[in-house]
């Protein structure tokens, strides 16, 4: 592809001032982004890297190859041939550009014998300052095959137009021996932080200062959260700036982020540090969700006719009302409103919450200790359970039991049918 304007020319100049990768580079690779594997057969290791061979009559998962010291994943059969595609990363800066070169090693290991490499660099992200960015890369085989990164090796590696299949490429181990551009290093990328390195990240420091904020004040987090672009982190920023004065740290940004958006949602002050920076997050992430729940539930009953609903679900079960029985650990009692029903569907997070329709059926809610373990509803024309699940329809440890225990009891549903 010929460059299409000032920007890429300039790349496409400095191009040809791209220093070789080093042997150091290419060997850090080759020993870092392959598994390799230790034959095991007849009490005897082979390490597939370097061909040595040892007697032991104890097998482990992982063994260190006594001759070049390399870690090996233990594979137990008579297999001969094995067969490894890896990438990893090197960052070299070459004329103001930050360069993310990716190189893609194919290794055959064979039994008994040195691990053979075929290796290339496939592909370059060349970032400028401001977090503009282009790709080299070679061609890639695309007819009949549903793998996007068969590169054709023998191809030049040139400018391409932007594909989104170049995101989807793993950019693999990070090379510790970099060089870095200024602008980099100012907003707080180190080279001990090497494993963590990726497109995102060089881009978004460059583009975004909260991203830069975010790596200083070691909010790892957060920060992986919004590289990965699945929610916008304007939305948060008030509360994050609090968590920064309080030098409150975020471990589970799935947790908190949920957290903060129910607490938007029920009205909450979310620039309150007693709200943005609780000491047991998960405790109050938990509370918040029955909060919402509640709201939710207290939503759909203000519907006008809902008290209708209300009285037809009491009268087809009026006859059962009242009904619970225990084993002293597990409590088990009839949902006895629509109300209720609907907020076990909620809490449950199962369909539920429409069964107050099901003429046949009776729906109970089994509890310990007040907590909610499994739902059960059972069809009373054919006396026994139908259904019997816990939280988004998971088996609890109690599932049989809570099942055995209303199955006990279903003469006394029967007697009320009688009644």
């Amino acid at each position: 592809m010929k460059p299409q304007n000032e920007f890429e020319k300039n790349v496409v100049s400095a191009s040809a001032n791209l220093p070789s990768l080093t042997d150091r580079q290419l060997q850090w690779g080759l020993d870092n982004s392959i598994q390799y594997v230790a034959r095991y057969n007849k009490q005897k290791y082979t390490c597939t890297k370097c061909g040595h061979q040892w007697q032991s009559d104890t097998k482990k998962n992982y063994v260190k190859c006594p001759h070049c010291g390399t870690r090996l994943l233990v594979h137990e059969g008579l297999k001969k041939v094995y067969n490894e595609t890896a990438y990893f990363t090197v960052m070299t800066a070459c004329e103001g550009y930050q360069v993310m070169r990716s190189v893609v090693v194919r290794c055959t290991m064979k039994v008994g014998s040195p691990a053979v490499y075929d290796w290339a660099e496939v592909m370059q992200r060349w970032i400028a300052a401001d977090g503009t960015y282009v790709n080299f890369a070679r061609l890639r085989q695309t007819f009949n095959t549903m793998y996007f990164d068969l590169w054709l090796f023998r191809t030049a590696l040139i400018l391409r137009q932007w594909n989104a299949i170049y995101d989807r490429v793993y950019s693999g181990t990070v090379c510790p021996y970099m060089s870095i551009i200024p602008e980099l290093r100012r907003r707080g990328l180190k080279r001990s932080l090497y494993r963590h390195f990726s497109f995102n990240l060089i881009v978004g420091l460059l583009r975004n200062s909260k991203i830069e904020t975010l790596l200083k004040m070691n909010q790892k987090s957060l920060l992986h959260k919004f590289l990965i672009g699945c929610c916008n982190i304007d939305d948060y920023w008030p509360s994050i700036k609090i968590c920064f004065r309080n030098h409150y740290l975020v471990k589970d940004a799935n947790i908190w982020c949920d957290y903060i958006d129910m607490l938007k949602n029920l009205g909450k002050d979310i620039r309150n540090a007693k709200y943005v920076c609780p000491l047991d997050l998960k405790k109050a992430h938990d509370k918040a969700v029955q909060k919402t729940i509640k709201k939710e539930v207290e939503e759909e009953i203000d519907s006008p006719d809902f008290q209708l609903k209300e009285l037809r679900y009491k009268e087809s079960k009026r006859k059962f009302l009242g009904l619970a029985f225990s084993d002293g650990l597990i409590h088990i009692k009839l949902i006895e409103s629509v109300k209720d029903m609907i907020l076990e569907g909620k809490v449950m997070h199962h369909c539920v919450g429409h069964y107050y329709t099901r003429e046949d059926s009776l729906v109970f809610s089994a509890t310990i200790d007040g907590k909610r373990i499994e739902t059960v509803e059972v069809s009373i024309s054919q006396m026994k359970v139908v259904q019997c699940s816990g939280v988004c329809n998971k088996i609890t440890q109690y599932h049989n039991r809570i099942i055995q225990l209303v199955e006990n009891n279903l003469s006394l549903i029967q007697s009320r049918v009688s009644a």
